[in-house]
């Protein structure tokens, strides 16, 4: 499966830049999400779901052949 970042996606991951081991994180965990788009410590629940990087959320939709980066955000 293909993993695609929308355009709010980067943007809202650009904020947080000056984290750089936050947003090593977050790639990695995005790209895994290619192999497993539905990991155990993921919430699921209708068209979006979500992933806890750290001190990060990741929204995204699957679709049947790609996967989209919806949203990056900090939790806190």
């Amino acid at each position: 499966m293909r993993v695609v970042w929308s355009a709010a996606a980067r943007a809202s991951a650009r904020r947080y830049m000056k984290d750089q081991d936050g947003m090593r994180g977050v790639v990695a965990a995005t790209a895994a999400l290619a192999d497993d788009p539905y990991p155990p410590e993921g919430f699921h629940h209708g068209e979006y779901h979500r992933l806890r990087v750290g001190a990060y959320r990741v929204v995204y939709v699957i679709d049947p052949d790609r996967l989209t980066i919806e949203r990056v955000d900090r939790v806190s």
